[in-house]
């Protein structure tokens, strides 16, 4: 409990240090500046005698997303920092608190107008989680440590066109690259093993995220794409979107003849009540075959899927 409210309350301060240098700061006309900060979260208590049985539980979820954009001419540079955390809490589950959203994003766009709408873009993202990620055996009980920060890592530099548009209620933009370099690394890989198959040197099981056994890297060249979407429905509802797609080229890359497809497709739906309170409900679907037909999940193949429903406290600027 005392890591949960420490979290909790170093993105609450966090947002606030951003809020307040925003406000501080007097920049010139090329620089906008964006932010969104806020802390939700899910509680229930049932006695242990409750009639219909049942587990107390509570679950906190923080996010932080700040974007400061350069224009000048017509060269634009455009930039944002995602950060999401949430931690559920259950008496039956076998750790105190686990996570279950874990999301540290940074992009970065540079780009040379071409037409009205139109951007030569040399564009990167990098990727991480903030926590140890765990999963349970729920046959024998036993908890293994699946990722952590660093663990694994994704970079990807691309060179390709932007179109990007603004209105009102609208602002769309849809990066598409011929030729891009993508980057995974796992920090703390399993490498050796003990004669009952055990390993006794890394943690990581590099192989779920499309690494070979042992390997802390893998990098191909292929193509990718990146679409954004904010759109004002209406006073009570915005609906935000990003989908990213990349696959790698034929023996471009470490592993021969490696191809595969990656493609992530996440949705918030943010309904205010007022400048301080809101509802969200943030969906995330990826698809990735990189990982080898062992690690299909059972029911959904290749296909991941993840859904948060939340209220609390929140605040733009």
């Amino acid at each position: 409990m005392k890591k949960l409210i420490l979290s909790a309350i170093i993105m609450s301060m966090a947002a606030t240090s951003v809020m307040a240098e925003d406000a501080a700061v007097d920049t010139t006309k090329h620089w906008t500046k964006a932010g969104n900060a806020s802390l939700q979260f899910t509680q229930g208590y049932i006695s242990k005698n409750w009639y219909k049985g049942g587990v107390s539980s509570f679950a906190l979820l923080g996010t932080a997303d700040y974007t400061f954009n350069y224009k000048y001419g017509k060269f634009a540079w455009d930039n944002a920092i995602e950060a999401k955390l949430g931690f559920v809490n259950a008496s039956s589950q076998y750790r105190t608190f686990i996570t279950n959203n874990d999301i540290l994003k940074w992009t970065s766009k540079l780009g040379y107008q071409a037409t009205e709408h139109w951007y030569y873009t040399l564009q990167g993202i990098g990727q991480t989680q903030f926590c140890t990620g765990w999963i349970e055996d729920t046959n024998t009980g036993d908890v293994t440590e699946v990722s952590k920060f660093m663990n694994p890592a994704y970079v990807n530099i691309s060179l390709g066109m932007d179109w990007k548009k603004e209105t009102e209620k609208v602002k769309a933009s849809l990066f598409m690259s011929p030729f891009a370099y993508n980057l995974k690394f796992v920090g703390d890989p399993r490498r050796d093993f003990d004669a009952n198959g055990n390993f006794r040197h890394g943690r990581i099981d590099g192989t779920q995220f499309g690494l070979r056994a042992g390997d802390f890297n893998l990098y191909d060249f292929g193509v990718s794409a990146k679409a954004t979407l904010e759109y004002k429905v209406s006073k009570y509802l915005t609906w935000t979107s990003q989908a990213t797609y990349y696959s790698p080229l034929w023996n471009m890359g470490k592993y021969k003849d490696n191809v595969y497809t990656e493609f992530d497709w996440e949705n918030t739906f943010d309904m205010p009540l007022n400048k301080y309170f809101s509802t969200k409900l943030y969906t995330h679907l990826r698809f990735d075959d990189s990982v080898g037909p062992a690690n299909k999940g059972a029911g959904w193949g290749y296909f991941q899927f993840s859904e948060l429903l939340s209220f609390g406290l929140s605040y733009k600027w």
